[in-house]
């Protein structure tokens, strides 16, 4: 799996394939297809540990102090995932070839499913089936933000002003639909 990942990020998701992953590791050919059945499956497990590391940062962004902070964290975290692991970031978020989820691997639509879930519970939603248009704005913001971050068209010495923008540019709604205010202002980060 970590070659499988280095693999996708050094050469991007075209050249992961069980034939390359097992040169890698040393094995034979049809090794890793006693732990994958095909190539799709390699990459959905890819996925599936991306959104778990980056569900990682959401709970430590949840441990921060006033909603504010938390968000702020939570997107300056998500950018710099997404400057690091930009290829991994575009596998974990692409749906398949209709537009939809229906092919996707099950551990990774469930791996998928619990990071968007958590998130949502930062904003206050309690149930997916009923989930407001809150989630899907700041997912939107986000994801917005990390793929410019990714792709350079947004400076890394620029990310957290933007981040910071974004977070002011939120929370009034977010605060509105909790029925809280925030304590305290958005700060860039020292250093």
């Amino acid at each position: 799996m970590r070659e499988g990942r280095a693999l996708l990020i050094e050469e991007g998701q075209q050249a992961v394939t069980v034939r390359e992953l097992a040169r890698r590791v040393g094995v034979s050919h049809g090794a890793p297809l006693r732990h994958f059945r095909d190539r799709d499956a390699v990459l959905a497990a890819i996925a599936a540990d991306g959104f778990d590391e980056l569900r990682g940062y959401l709970e430590a962004a949840r441990q921060v102090g006033t909603l504010e902070c938390r968000l702020t964290e939570y997107i300056r975290a998500h950018a710099r995932f997404a400057q690091h692991y930009g290829p991994l970031m575009q596998l974990m978020f692409s749906s398949t070839d209709d537009g939809t989820n229906a092919g996707r691997d099950p551990e990774a639509q469930s791996s998928a499913e619990r990071f968007f879930a958590l998130g949502a519970e930062l904003l206050g939603e309690r149930s997916p089936e009923s989930m407001g248009p809150m989630p899907f704005l700041v997912a939107a913001t986000t994801e917005g933000i990390s793929a410019l971050a990714a792709t350079g068209r947004l400076p890394e010495d620029r990310v957290d002003e933007v981040v910071v923008a974004a977070v002011r540019a939120l929370l009034p709604q977010i605060e509105q639909q909790l029925g809280t205010a925030a304590q305290g202002p958005v700060t860039a980060p020292d250093g």
